[in-house]
This record gives C-alpha cells, structure tokens and sequence, in this order.
C-alpha cells in the first residue's frame, strides 16, 4: 500500500510547467519554439516556447543571417514562468535584432537536453506594404508572413482524433495538391486572430497541432486567442491543413 501511495505522489508531483524540480537525473525533454515565426512587428520580439517538465533554466540563443550570435541568455524558470492565459515559457530580451533564426535549450540542474528546431523570423521595414493574405480563388490562402499555404476551410472535416487528424492530412488532396499536413504549433499559433483573414468557419475551439508531447498527448491552439493546450491524443479537436509555399 506504501508503494502504491508513494507512485501516486511521484505522478501528481510530476506536472507540466516552468517551474523547478527536484529531480535532476531524468532525461531533460526538448522544448518546442512557438514564437516569433515568419515576419514580425518588432525588433524585440518575444519568444515563447512550449515548458519543459523539471527544467531549472533555458538558453535563448538567437543569430542574424550570418551566423553571428546575436542573443546568447540564460534565464531560470522564474524568469520565463509560464502564463496561466497562454502556457508557454516567454522572455523579451531588450536586444534589437533584424532576425533570422532561433532556439532554445533546456536543462534540469547540469544536465541539458537537445536543442530545440530551430525557427526563421525576419523584420522587414523597407518597400511597399504587401497583403499578408492572398486567397488563390482554388479553397486555398497563402500567407506571406510564412510562406505557408492553408486551406481556406479551417473545418474541412469537423472533430477528429489526433491520429485521424494527422492521417486525414496527409491523405488530403486540394487545389490538385497532395503535401498536405497538419501544422506544427508554431504555424498554428500564427494565425492568431489575424485581421482582414478570408478563412471560413473559423471555429471558436481548440485546434490539433502535429507538436507530440510524449506518447499521450499533443498540442493543440485556440485561434482566436493564440492560448495552447496538451490534449489527450484520444480528445477530439478541429483539424485546419496546411503546406509549404514552395
């Protein structure tokens, strides 16, 4: 009975977030960059990532288009502690930056995972302002922000699982167009609450992302406000295709 009670406290014990832990000799989980993504508004933007289970501190490492260093930080956990309104890990280091890519790490104590991918961003000033959305007039939205191009239905196919959501993408044929997928977490969040967008039946629920968070669970958004979930891979969510530009 001990034994049983004691599992119990360890998995109760075990919760997602920025905050310290303990325990030091487990493997340190990546984390995943949420933002900035595609052309920003700012020459200090914030960056947001997915938390990361025990982690005591991250490094934010930012370089320009010559892979010089540009931002090289550490931060604790309290200093990028996770709002309750959109539960990711955030900082806005008060460095100008022109952009290009970004990444963080995670460590627990001395011990450090892997590298997070690694995302683009740019701050563009210079020539005339361009649409960010152009509808190609075949049920399909390109955004030049990105370079991505979504499916001007954002619900082709009502609730889905996670795996039936990732399968029905993947098997989706628009605009004569097969490479299609679902959108990380990072291209989803992006379309948060965009002004001027031509999508339709945007809904007003969460959306699955293909960012996996162990065996079990996945994240997911909610468009209109940009906050981001774990959802059980077994829960329904919306399912919103896209692909790259190019």
């Amino acid at each position: 009975m001990k034994a049983i009670i004691s599992i119990l406290l360890v998995g109760i014990l075990g919760f997602l977030g920025c905050s310290d832990s303990d325990d030091t000799t487990r493997t340190v989980d990546q984390a995943i960059p949420v933002a900035p993504f595609g052309i920003t508004d700012t020459m200090t933007p914030t960056y947001e990532w997915t938390p990361v289970p025990g982690a005591t501190r991250y490094q934010l490492l930012v370089e320009d288009i010559g892979e010089t260093v540009t931002i090289e930080e550490w931060y604790t956990t309290e200093e990028v502690e996770s709002a309750p309104e959109d539960g990711l890990c955030s900082v806005t280091p008060d460095i100008t930056v022109w952009g290009n890519t970004w990444k963080v790490l995670a460590c627990a104590g001395e011990e450090c995972g892997l590298w997070s991918d690694e995302l683009q961003f740019s701050y563009i000033v210079q020539g005339p302002p361009t649409p960010r959305f152009i509808d190609n007039g075949d049920d399909t939205v390109t955004d030049n922000n990105t370079n991505l191009i979504w499916s001007k239905n954002a619900n082709l196919c009502g609730w889905k699982v996670f795996w039936d959501a990732k399968s029905y993408c993947e098997r989706l044929t628009l605009a004569g167009n097969s490479h299609w997928r679902l959108p990380s977490i990072s291209e989803l969040k992006s379309l948060t609450d965009p002004p001027g967008h031509p999508f339709t039946n945007v809904q007003s629920r969460r959306y699955w992302s293909s960012s996996k968070y162990g065996s079990e669970d996945a994240w997911s958004v909610y468009p209109p406000t940009g906050v981001v979930f774990l959802s059980y891979i077994g829960y329904h969510n919306y399912v919103w295709p896209v692909r790259s530009g190019n």
